[in-house]
This record gives structure tokens, C-alpha cells and sequence, in this order.
């Protein structure tokens, strides 16, 4: 009898549905060759371990089907491609050595650095990506000269000025910048709110701008464009990309044509001692080829991108994957790119901390035919810095599965998939809808085609919508046509507007056992002259209404905190609750209730406490000072246990652990050991369903000290 930590994904009842698409398991059978890359390396060795490439395009060149190489760590300038794939049951892999830390950058660092005026400095480089052009600063994103000045460094908080008039071609605004602002360009926000665009300023005269004129009679430019007012404004915008815009520390310009940089250095700062790099290479990663792995290797300033099928990208942390400020000719709301771009069949994205990007974290396309991606148990945070249709996810492909993510800190949508046959469960979303108004934590919007989809056993949470617009961020919103969805087994909190949000003609859709607590109310309808049918509302619960539907049954409002920790995230009902065995029986929502009736919400009294998220999506958020050592600290949950059990602890410093589960004649059910973990909160999910009931210790070891924690398993 023994234990294993698992992702989220083989905790829930529907594991085999998952089993067509996964190639996980072609990975460790029918390898050929061993080859290893080091940076002290040279191309000219044999690629031995004793002996190793300095290039990762170098043992790229020679791999075939089978062939693993290993990765030593360091920096490597360079952009990985795939000459040769891999085939079914052998994959080419690329992996970290042992525990090395391996970083792909798709920058370059600038060292000719020379004094301009005051803090300012120049530098001769070619920075060749246009519109994708980043500079960083020790590791930090820096901003595009602009006025007024983005004071916090927080991309969220939009610094800018009010509009007060305009047309399809000029704006009017409340104050005046001190300078010409012909030739930069303008990013504007509409009162709406729904979107932003920028464009390029043509002419300026006192606090008149003009830019390339858009169409203001079409969307996506109607509603937002400065002749409208919404909220009691017609909008904000700020200007940017021009040398005497260029006057605050961390802001940076490129003029193009004399091929000079400029950027002003923090007070106090010597610009000898600092790391500046540019963007260099739009791609980190490119897999154009079949059966390729991706396993343990970090990139930065550049995107993962695939072309070819059957690939796997594990294990990673991705970052400022792609920044760039928005197209100035663009007629859609959308951006068709991200910071991991699919554009092909079968892949999975799996284990990853992907971080930073001015549009999508993941972006997975949905023409010529792409289908069957898994994107599970990774955390996506900081994107759609610039409040465009992006989103952490953004998915446009069929028979997509996304799964046990966890997502937060974007400008608009969490999680965008309209597509035929997708599943979208136990993520964890939040802190959504930073910088844009009428959008949701889910969001979609359909057409005349049922979708087949399910979204089910999320968390949807901690969503407001900006001060400067109306507060619509919804949790679930299932937005003008979206037709086939199954809604179920959700919990949707503190948020600022419907928990399930339904326009215009949407119709043939369920929304059954979820639980809204916190939220303004828990459905809305806007028809605009459509008519919806067949719409199905049952077992839900709610702390405020009303329900909205055609078909509403078995459903409850009720302001009593009737769970049992919402601070903690469990809203399990309590014993005696008002929600037991009140609901109705749903084939294949409600199978396996307990007692004489399935519960309304999300959770059954005695049921399974389904968590959401991915594991260890708080490995990089600790901000502790590590100069002082602690004790670890330890929860577990649910405690009693009944088929699976979360470890959650603290861990003060980075540290090796041993994590061991006995029971009390000390025989050891389950062992596991990091040689290094990071500090902060880390989680693990355990199958308990398989220990004979009875009591056992969790015993967890640091460099820092020791403790245990009885477990009652049931």
C-alpha cells in the first residue's frame, strides 16, 4: 500500500476522459543517446557529459527520435529550435542537468553605455523587434518613455489623463504634457472600458491631439472612442515612445534610426553596476517539429512557441515571454499571440510558472485545424498589461482541456475558450478585470453553434472592476449568443457584479450546484431585444439573488455563512446546514450525493472537498527576509481525510525537505524528498483513498527545523 503525489488532475473522478490527448507517458522508454551542453563546453566535443556542447542548437542538430539532452546550468543567448522530431514512445527531450538552473534568454545585454543629459544615458544597439523592442533593468521590465509617468512601476494602476472631448480622429485632453506630442503615440481607454487601442499622434495644438483616424461606427472602436460618454467621462489615455517624453527613472527610448537606446538610471545609481538588456529574439523557444520535450529549462524575455504536434513544455518558469505595446493599425480586439504560442495539435503545458506579458499568457490558436491541447497545473500571473482582449489563457482551438491552473493579476479575462468541446475545471482564478470593465473571471462570447463545453469545479474570486467604470466583472459570463455551456460545481466570491452573467440569445445552457457568496447578485440577463431559451438553473446557491433563467428549480438565496471556512477557501456546508438534501437529483452532476438528496452548491455534506488550483502556485511569491531562519509551519486539509489530502506549508527559507506519512506502528506509507525548495507557500495533493482508516503522522523535516501533524484518515 503506498501514496504518490499527484496533479490535480488524477484527484478527480473523470481521470480516464483525459487519457486520448496526454502523451505523458512517452517518456521514458526507447532513448538512443545522451548528449549534455555546459557553458565552459564547445561545439566541437562530442557532446559527453565528460565532454559537452557549448550550444543547445548544437546537440539540437544531431538529436534524433529517443535522444535526451542534458543542460548544465547557466545563461544560454540563444534561440532553441528543432531541426528533427521525435516520434510516439521516443521523444526528443531538453532538460536541466540534475538540478542545475537553466535559463534560455532571448536578450542581450548593452554595455557601451554613455552619459547623454543628468541621469540619462545612450548607448548604439540595434534593436531589431519594432513594436516587441523591451528593455530590462536587473531583471525588471522598464517603461516606454511616457507622460504622465507610470510613478508605481505597476502596469495595473493606469497613469494617465482625462479626455475630455474627441471625434474618430482628435482627442481633447484635460492637461497639457509641456511638450509636442507629434510623433509618439497615444494608448487610449475608453469610459466603456471594455478595451483599449493606441495609435499614432499625427499633430498636436494646445490640449488638442490628433492621431490615425479609426472607425468609430464599428466595433470594436464603438463603444470605445473619445466622442462617447460613459460613467460621466469619455475616457483616459496616456502618450508614449517619443525622446522628450523620456524624464523619469527606469523609462527608456530607441530611435530607430540612428540605432541609439536612451535610458535614465534610478538616483544614486552607477550604470556600471546595473544589468540592462534588450530584446533580441522574439522566440526563446521554437518547436516546429513532432514529439519534442521541453522538461525543467526557464526562459525570459522571449516566447515558447509551437508549430509542431504531440510536444510537452513542463516544469518551467516563463517570463516577460512576450511585451509589447499594441498594434497601431489593428480593426479587432484581440491580439493573436502569447507568451507560449500554439498554433498546432496535442500538446501539453504542464507544471509551469508563467509569468509577466503585456497581452496572452497562453495563446492557442484555432484555425487550420488545432485541437486537443492540455494546459494543466500551471500558475499564469501578471498579463494584459495594456487592457486589450488577453488574457492568461486565450484559447480559440476545439477539444481543449485546461485544467487545475491558477491564474491571477490580469487587465482583463481570466480564462477565454469559446470553443466546441472544451473543458475548463478545478482552476483557481482571481484578481481579474485590473485595468477593463464588462468582462468576466470566465469569459466568452458565442454564435449560432452549441458548444459542448463544461466549466466546472473552479474557484472564481476577489474580482472588482476598475474605479474609473462601472464595476461589471462577472464571474461566469456567458456573453452575447454562448449557447451548450455546462455550468456546475463552481464557487464564485467576492466579486462586483453577476456571478453568472448571460446576454442577448444565450441559450441551451446549465448552471447547476454552484455556490455565489459575496457577489452583487447571482445571475443577469440583458436581452437587448433577443430571446433566450432553454436554460436550465438548478441546485444553485446564493447569499443574494435574484435567479435569472427560463427553467429555475431548487435553488436558495440566503445571507447566513452556512460553510465551513470561508477564509479558508472551504465552503463545504456545515452540519445542519440549510443546503443539505435540498436539491434535486441531475444525472451525472449529482451522482454519489450523500443522504436522502443532493445538496444545493458546490459541495456535498460529506462528499469530496475538491480543491482547485494548481500545486505549488505560490513557489516565487515569498518576500521574506531570509537572513533569519524560522520554523516551517504546517496545515492539512481536509483533516479528516477520506480520498485525498492537501500538505500545505511555510517554508521561511529555501531549504531541502523530507516529507514522510506513517502510520502510528511507524510503518512508512509515503516518503518524498526535494534537495531544494524555495521559500514560502508550497502545496502537494496525496491519493489517501487507498490507507486502511486510522490514524497516521505527517512528519515534515527542514533545514530549519521539524514538524509533525496528526492525520485522521477515513
Amino acid at each position: 500500500m503506498f501514496l504518490k503525489i499527484v496533479s490535480f488532475l488524477f484527484l478527480i473522478s473523470c481521470t480516464n476522459c483525459y487519457a486520448s490527448a496526454d502523451n505523458s507517458n512517452l517518456y521514458s522508454k526507447n532513448y538512443n543517446n545522451n548528449y549534455y551542453v555546459a557553458k565552459d563546453g564547445d561545439d566541437a566535443n562530442a557532446g559527453t557529459e565528460e565532454s559537452p556542447f557549448l550550444t543547445i542548437n548544437k546537440a539540437a542538430s544531431v538529436m534524433q527520435a529517443g535522444d535526451i539532452c542534458y543542460i548544465k546550468g547557466g545563461v544560454y543567448r540563444e534561440r532553441l529550435t528543432t531541426p528533427n522530431g521525435g516520434q510516439e514512445g521516443a521523444p526528443i527531450t531538453f532538460t536541466n542537468y540534475e538540478n542545475d538552473e537553466v535559463l534560455l534568454s532571448a536578450t542581450e545585454i548593452i554595455d557601451n553605455w554613455e552619459p547623454h543629459v543628468g541621469n540619462i544615458y545612450r548607448a548604439k544597439v540595434n534593436m531589431p523587434l519594432g513594436r516587441r523592442n523591451a528593455l530590462y533593468y536587473n531583471g525588471d521590465l522598464t517603461d516606454l518613455a511616457r507622460w504622465p509617468n507610470n510613478a508605481d512601476h505597476d502596469p495595473f494602476t493606469v497613469e494617465a489623463v482625462s479626455v475630455t472631448g474627441g471625434s474618430a480622429s482628435d482627442l481633447s485632453i484635460a492637461e497639457s504634457s509641456g511638450v509636442d506630442l507629434t510623433g509618439s503615440k497615444v494608448w487610449y481607454l475608453g469610459a466603456h472600458s471594455g478595451m483599449s487601442w493606441a495609435r499614432s499622434v499625427t499633430g498636436t495644438t494646445e490640449n488638442k491631439v490628433n492621431f490615425t483616424a479609426i472607425d468609430i461606427n464599428k466595433w470594436p472602436f464603438n463603444p470605445h472612442n473619445p466622442s462617447l460618454v460613459r460613467n460621466g467621462n469619455r475616457g483616459r489615455c496616456y502618450f508614449f515612445d517619443k525622446l522628450s517624453l523620456l524624464d523619469y527613472a527606469k523609462e527608456w527610448y530607441y530611435n530607430a534610426g540612428s540605432q541609439i537606446a536612451y535610458f535614465q538610471i534610478p538616483d544614486n545609481t552607477n550604470v556600471e553596476d546595473a544589468t540592462i538588456e534588450y530584446a533580441a529574439r522574439e522566440q526563446c523557444i521554437f518547436l516546429t517539429k513532432d514529439y519534442i520535450v521541453i522538461d525543467g529549462i526557464n526562459t525570459f524575455g522571449g516566447k515558447v512557441h509551437l508549430t509542431g504536434q504531440h510536444c510537452t513544455v513542463k516544469n518551467g518558469v516563463f517570463q516577460h515571454g512576450l511585451q509589447q505595446w499594441d498594434a497601431l493599425d489593428n480593426t479587432t480586439a484581440q491580439e493573436g499571440n502569447g507568451a507560449i504560442h500554439i498554433q498546432s495539435s496535442f500538446n501539453i503545458i504542464e507544471g509551469n510558472f508563467i509569468e509577466y506579458g503585456s497581452h496572452n499568457g497562453i495563446w492557442i490558436q484555432g484555425w487550420n485545424n488545432v485541437q486537443g491541447n492540455i494546459i494543466r497545473n500551471n500558475t499564469i500571473r501578471y498579463f494584459n498589461t495594456v487592457g486589450t482582449h488577453s488574457s492568461p489563457i486565450r484559447c480559440a482551438a476545439v477539444d481543449t482541456k485546461i485544467i487545475g491552473n491558477t491564474i491571477s493579476h490580469t487587465g482583463r479575462d481570466g480564462i477565454y475558450a469559446p470553443r466546441q468541446n472544451c473543458e475548463i475545471a478545478y482552476n483557481d482564478v482571481s484578481r481579474c478585470m485590473l485595468i477593463n470593465n464588462d468582462g468576466g473571471i470566465f469569459y466568452v462570447v458565442g454564435n449560432d453553434e452549441d458548444k459542448n463545453s463544461s466549466i466546472h469545479h473552479n474557484w472564481f474570486h476577489d474580482t472588482y472592476g476598475p474605479e474609473y467604470a462601472d464595476g461589471r466583472s462577472a464571474g461566469i459570463y456567458l456573453d452575447n449568443r454562448s449557447k451548450g455551456y455546462s455550468v456546475h460545481h463552481n464557487v464564485v466570491w467576492n466579486i462586483d457584479w453577476s456571478a453568472v452573467q448571460m446576454n442577448w440569445d444565450a441559450n441551451d445552457n446549465e448552471i447547476f450546484n454552484n455556490t455565489f457568496w459575496e457577489v452583487d447578485k447571482a445571475m443577469g440577463i440583458w436581452l437587448n431585444g433577443y430571446v433566450q431559451e432553454n436554460n436550465k438553473v438548478w441546485n444553485n446557491y446564493a447569499s443574494i439573488g435574484d435567479w435569472e433563467g427560463q427553467d429555475v428549480q431548487s435553488n436558495t438565496i440566503n445571507r447566513t455563512n452556512t460553510f465551513e471556512d470561508i477564509d479558508e477557501h472551504d465552503f463545504r456546508p456545515k452540519a445542519g446546514s440549510f443546503l443539505i438534501d435540498k436539491g434535486r437529483i441531475i444525472e451525472g452532476i449529482t451522482d454519489g450525493f450523500v443522504g436522502t438528496a443532493p445538496d444545493l452548491g458546490a459541495y456535498e455534506f460529506g462528499g469530496e472537498f475538491w480543491v482547485a488550483g494548481a500545486p505549488n502556485s505560490d513557489l516565487f511569491t515569498s518576500t521574506q527576509d531570509l537572513s533569519s531562519f524560522q520554523t516551517p509551519t504546517m496545515r492539512l486539509m481536509p483533516n479528516p481525510a477520506r480520498s485525498q489530502l492537501m500538505i500545505q506549508w511555510e517554508l521561511p527559507n529555501t531549504s531541502a525537505l523530507d516529507l514522510t506519512i506513517a502510520s502510528v506502528d511507524s510503518k512508512v506509507v509515503y516518503q518524498n524528498r526535494w534537495s531544494r525548495m524555495l521559500a514560502g507557500t508550497q502545496q502537494v495533493f496525496v491519493n489517501t483513498s487507498e490507507l486502511v482508516q486510522g490514524i497516521y503522522v505527517v512528519l515534515l523535516r527542514t533545514e530549519n527545523g521539524v514538524i509533525s501533524k496528526k492525520l485522521v484518515v477515513q
